[in-house]
Formats: structure tokens, sequence, C-alpha cells
């Protein structure tokens, strides 16, 4: 039976908490699925889940860790790559005996998948795959930097000066959210509920600053290379013959995106596999969808674009069992 505990995997001048989705008849060595949530880095929380993910790894007896990170602006490129470097770290020392570690696949969601991209960029040994997930897989890309507008009128700075000035913070998922996983959307087997009955989501109190808007704010100005490249290096430098072993030595990576994805284009994954290669980046489109449109999903949804989830999970799957 799957259970839910909640700890503390580091104190970087406040408590950062990671949620472990696991059960008692796991594999000791199993691989780790450490998950980054999505929010564009600068909203939502840990919850923020889709119940497919949790399923996946459930069904593969992989112990599911999703990490709470500090939020931009306020943390900075070093504080971000700080949290993810120890979330890393408690992943492959989770409930292993003295002198071993777990094998980790690091994944992400949109933003999140930045973080888990800084996993394999900065941290050794580095992860045994990378999954993502409608993901980020860095700012480097043009559409990041061609004051691309997300909003219908330009986000003026008197407008995000609030949110900026917001003290230092972990992400909240809004509670009554729909895209808070909750350990009761499933059955004792692993399977959808059908008789789950969500919270009332509250709503948004207006007054309130909207962190997520920072997110559309820095693209327009073209900002986001100018937070966070000290440590989102892009891909650029595996075009250079002179780092054949680097490349080499990049973990497999299995993405799927939609291909109508206005928030982060297709493109933004595809940039990465000609960087480095088909032989290292596999990507499955999901026809005609948008942004985390399986945020919701269950495993066993046959709504629009599963098939390309079920299929870039059963890929990695592959890859973990050294079949791929």
């Amino acid at each position: 039976m799957l259970s839910k505990s909640t700890e503390v995997y580091a104190n970087h001048g406040m408590p950062i908490e990671c949620d472990i989705y696991s059960g008692s008849d796991y594999p000791k060595d199993a691989p780790v699925f450490l998950y980054f949530h999505p929010g564009g880095l600068v909203d939502w929380g840990r919850d923020c889940l889709a119940p497919w993910l949790v399923q996946s790894c459930k069904q593969r007896q992989w112990p599911l860790i999703s990490a709470s990170f500090r939020q931009m602006p306020q943390v900075g490129a070093r504080g971000l790559l700080d949290d993810v470097t120890a979330a890393y770290k408690f992943a492959r020392e989770w409930r292993t005996t003295e002198g071993r570690e777990r094998r980790v696949i690091v994944g992400g969601a949109s933003g999140g998948f930045l973080t888990a991209a800084l996993v394999a960029h900065h941290c050794t040994p580095p992860p045994i795959a990378l999954f993502s997930i409608s993901g980020i897989a860095t700012f480097r890309h043009p559409f990041f930097n061609s004051s691309t507008l997300l909003t219908p009128e330009p986000l003026t700075d008197a407008e995000m000066a609030p949110v900026i000035a917001l003290p230092l913070a972990v992400g909240k998922t809004p509670v009554g959210s729909p895209t808070a996983f909750v350990l009761d959307k499933l059955l004792s087997d692993g399977s959808k509920n059908p008789d789950f009955q969500p919270l009332k989501e509250a709503p948004r109190d207006e007054a309130q600053p909207n962190r997520g808007a920072l997110y559309d704010y820095y693209i327009y100005k073209n900002a986001w290379v100018d937070l966070l490249g000290e440590v989102d290096v892009g891909y650029d430098w595996a075009k250079d013959a002179s780092n054949k072993a680097r490349v080499e030595a990049w973990p497999p990576t299995v993405i799927f995106h939609g291909d109508d994805d206005p928030d982060v284009p297709l493109d933004v994954s595809q940039q990465m596999q000609k960087s480095l290669g088909e032989d290292k980046v596999k990507i499955f489109v999901a026809e005609g969808q948008s942004h985390l449109f399986e945020l919701m999903s269950f495993v066993e949804d046959e709504g629009p674009g599963m098939g390309a989830v079920r299929d870039a999970f059963g890929y990695l799957g592959r890859i973990v069992a050294g079949v791929e």
C-alpha cells in the first residue's frame, strides 16, 4: 500500500521539505524518482503532482520524492542550486545502509525540469536518467530572450514590485486546487478512486500579489538568463567536439511535450535534443496538446496525449532496467 511521509531535506535559513511516496514492500535498492514541481520557479508547490506519475512510480516500486525549493527571484541562482543539490543528495541517501547510495532519476514539470537539469549540469555522480514533462530545458532558448508576450498587455514594473518584494519562501499550491495531489485520489491498489470528492478551491485573494505572473514578466523582460545564467549553462557546449566526453556522460533524457504549448514551446525540448543528440534525448510528442495537459490525469485515462505520456514513461522504465 502506498504511503506518504514528509521530511526536511535541508535547512537553508528555513526548513525545506519533501514528500515521499513509497511502500513497505519496495526493494531496498529500488531507484528513486526525484521530482521538482511546475510553477515557473516562482509559484505552486510540491503537491502539484500528476496522479499518473504517482501511479507509474508505484507500478515500478520506485519511491517518489517530490521536493520543495525556494522560489525565484528571491532565492537567486546559487540559492536555487543549493536546494537542488541538497535534494539530490537526500534522494541518493534516503533509507540506505552506510556507504551505499540509491540510483536516482531526476524529473520535473515545466520550470521544475530546469531544476532537474541543474542536477545533471552540476552534481556528481550524475542521475541515471532525466525525465521532462513539458519542461524548460534552459532559459537560453530564443523563446525566453525575444520579448515574448504571454499576457494581453505587458506587466509593468509597478505591478510586479510587490511580488518581487515578497520574502524568501518555498512554493505553496492553493488550498483545494485540483492540481494538488492527495492520496485519496487513489485506491489502495494504486488505481483511480472514482469516489474521490475534491475540496472546494478557495478563491484567489485579488488583493494579494500574483506570484505566477513573474514567469511571464521575466520572459517579456528577457530577464531569465540574467537571473539564472550563472547556473543554467544551456547546451551549446555540446556542439563543441572537444566536449565529446561531457556529452557521453550526460544522463539519458526522456521528454514528452505537447506541440501546441504556448508557455514552453516544443522547440525548447527539440533544441536540447539537437545539441545533445537523439541518442541522448528522446522526445515523445503529444499532438495537439498544450502546456501540462496531463497534470490532473490518471495513468488509465484515455484522454488526448495520454498515450505519449505512457510511452515516455515506459521508455524511461526500459532505460532504468538497462534495456534501452
